[in-house]
């Protein structure tokens, strides 16, 4: 902004008798000030200390005065996240018979348990290759075992199953190299087996031949979180020169921040090459041929790590299965309350439709109406193990009227347009309509109350009626078609 002559005379004059106005007063209490204190000496020595100490004790109280306005007021507490308990096995299995006594199967997480402990008695360590397709690890499991017959094909993704190779290394020791299907092939069917059998292995060989995508760290992190030791190969180290393997290692290691960066190799697994050849004569022609081979720096980084932390590979091994097993067994969970859940949502409102055929003239209140909303919310969080009060679901269900009050009559309307498109209804009835309108209501209605158990853990009155609102309105044509359908067997059947 550009300032004119005149207002700068104005803001220098300003600052002139600001300066002068601070001078004043300065002069004005120097001057009373050393008045005052001319006077003290001039006082008794009991009554000149009295005086200081009262002068003195005023300036502290004033000064804590301050200090607790301005620091000791009411702060917002920061609520510390619990650390997350250890997974034991002891735990693991306890919680395993809770469920299991619920109804929920527990076949697959015993059987992962009982895959560990069988692991844990033979003492052979598992070394799993794992990575995106093509990126070269059954050639380098063929570099380590050239007499295993392991099949190489140019074609990615052609590893489509979990396969096993027995590896003696120069030590003696006996290792199993588990040769992984490729992340992201073209069905993504093979994705969550190859990452669980990386979970179970002892030491975990990410095969890349460049600098890590998105999706390819996403893999390390993953894998991190559950602590594998993990080792990078970065394969084809024939096409970058020394300084540009060096510049690769640090972009790498740079991206982990405060994750603890796993080691790196370079290797060249050898396979086979695909080069165009031009003859004399202009021909061109594809052919095949051998690369090098060089492996040493992977074979010889594993036998150092089994040599020198063999028992913590393991311990780290069990700990990674153990979080494998509890994922898994939260993830039964949810599936089976979500399923449970359903079930429950279906079978309310269906009696809400009963309920609405055998009623005359129902009113607006329509989720109050009778105790059929009250006994679904019930159940509902019965299943979640959520205590739940009655002044809650009574809160909860009056927000929810609200709501279905002011969408009473676009859901009325939207149910008789719904009737009218199943030929041979014709004019519909008013109780039709409205059990379309209830089916559409308690539907909602449940769902809003799973939604919210399932991300709260608890019942949340106002969160609730909101989600409550968003379902109630949410693909309300292709609901419609679903409850008229409903209410049409309902009908006729009576």
């Amino acid at each position: 902004m550009k300032i004119t002559q005149r207002l700068r005379w104005l803001m220098a004059g300003g600052m002139l008798l600001l300066t002068l106005l601070f001078l004043l007063f300065l002069f004005f209490a120097t001057k009373n000030f050393l008045d005052l204190w001319d006077r003290l000496h001039q006082l008794p020595t009991w009554l000149f200390y009295t005086y200081s100490t009262l002068i003195m004790a005023v300036v502290l109280f004033s000064g804590w005065v301050i200090v607790k306005l301005v620091f000791g007021g009411p702060r917002a507490k920061t609520i510390a996240r619990p650390l997350p308990k250890p997974v034991t096995e002891v735990g693991l299995t306890q919680e395993i018979e809770q469920i299991k006594t619920a109804g929920m199967d527990t076949t697959k997480l015993q059987v992962e348990l009982d895959r560990l402990n069988a692991r844990k008695a033979a003492g052979q360590v598992h070394i799993a290759f794992f990575g995106d397709i093509s990126t070269g690890k059954s050639s380098i499991i063929k570099a380590l075992l050239p007499e295993a017959g392991v099949e190489i094909n140019l074609r990615g993704g052609s590893t489509r199953d979990i396969r096993e190779y027995t590896w003696q290394t120069i030590a003696g020791d006996h290792l199993m190299l588990t040769d992984l299907p490729g992340r992201n092939e073209a069905e993504g069917t093979l994705d969550a087996a190859a990452r669980d059998e990386a979970i179970r292995a002892q030491i975990v060989v990410y095969v890349t031949d460049s600098d890590l995508s998105r999706s390819q760290y996403q893999d390390v992190l993953e894998l991190a979180a559950f602590g594998k030791p993990m080792l990078i190969a970065i394969n084809k180290s024939d096409q970058y020169t020394p300084e540009e393997q060096a510049q690769l290692v640090q972009r790498i290691r740079s991206r982990f921040g405060e994750v603890a960066s796993p080691d790196i190799v370079f290797i060249q697994s050898g396979g086979v090459e695909e080069i165009v050849r031009v003859y004399p004569d202009g021909r061109e022609e594809t052919v095949q041929r051998p690369r090098k081979t060089n492996v040493s720096a992977l074979a010889n980084h594993l036998q150092t790590d089994i040599d020198q932390r063999l028992e913590w590979l393991s311990q780290q091994r069990d700990t990674s299965v153990l979080n494998l097993v509890q994922e898994k067994l939260d993830t039964t969970r949810v599936d089976y309350r979500r399923a449970q859940a359903e079930k429950i949502v279906r079978s309310y409102t269906h009696k809400a439709i009963l309920g609405a055929l055998a009623s005359v003239s129902p009113g607006t209140d329509l989720v109050i109406q009778g105790v059929i909303g009250t006994r679904m919310v019930q159940e509902l969080c019965k299943l979640y193990d959520s205590p739940v009060r009655s002044l809650d679901i009574d809160q909860f269900l009056n927000f929810s009227q609200g709501q279905v009050k002011k969408s009473v009559p676009l859901l009325l309307a939207v149910a008789g347009n719904g009737l009218k498109a199943f030929p041979g209804i014709g004019t519909v009835a008013g109780g039709l309509v409205h059990a379309v309108a209830y089916g559409l209501i308690f539907d909602a209605l449940g769902r809003a109350v799973t939604y919210t158990l399932e991300q709260r853990g608890t019942l949340k009155a106002a969160p609730a009626a909101a989600t409550f609102q968003e379902m109630l309105s949410g693909n309300l044509e292709e609901r419609t078609k679903t409850f008229a359908r409903l209410v049409l067997e309902q009908y006729r059947g009576k």
